[in-house]
C-alpha cells in the first residue's frame, strides 16, 4: 500500500511553508514533521495512493498552538463518506478554535506522541484502531 505524506506549516510570522510530499515515509520522517509543527500551526496529511471502498483513505491533522485534531476519512460499504476522530470523554464539553474553525474539545489531543503513533499505524496498516479513533 503506497502512502503520500505532506502538508503545510504556518510560521510565527504567518507565512505558509509547503512541505515536500514524501512517498511511503519512514517513521523518522513522520516524527520529524509532527514534532516540529507542535507549537505552530498547519495541516499535515497522509493519503493512500489507491482508495478502496470500506477502508480509510486519508489521515489529516489540523494543528494550532499544541492543539492536535486528527480526522480519518473513509468510505463505508455503501459509499458514504465517514470521518472518524479521537474522543476524550474526560475533556470539557466545549469548542476549541483550530485554524479559524471550531471543533469539539473532546476530539482534540495535546499529546504529540499519540499523534505520531496514529500516523505510524496508518502508514503501516492503512487503518487506525477503532479503539483510538471511532
Amino acid at each position: 500500500m503506497s502512502m503520500v505524506f505532506g502538508g503545510y506549516i504556518v510560521d510565527a510570522d504567518g507565512y505558509r511553508h509547503q512541505l515536500e510530499a514524501i512517498m511511503d515515509p519512514e517513521e523518522l520522517d513522520v516524527r520529524g514533521v509532527l514534532t516540529s509543527i507542535g507549537k505552530g500551526s498547519g495541516v499535515i496529511k497522509m493519503r493512500c495512493e489507491s482508495e478502496s471502498e470500506g477502508r480509510p483513505y486519508e489521515l489529516a491533522l489540523y494543528v494550532e498552538s499544541e492543539n492536535f485534531l486528527l480526522m480519518l476519512s473513509e468510505y463505508d460499504k455503501d459509499g458514504e463518506h465517514v470521518v472518524r476522530t479521537m474522543t476524550d470523554l474526560n475533556s470539557k464539553n466545549e469548542l476549541v478554535s483550530i485554524l479559524g474553525e471550531m471543533y469539539p474539545a473532546r476530539a482534540v489531543t495535546h499529546d504529540v506522541e499519540i499523534v505520531c503513533a496514529i500516523f505510524i499505524e496508518f502508514a503501516r496498516s492503512g487503518n487506525v484502531s477503532v479503539d483510538i479513533m471511532a
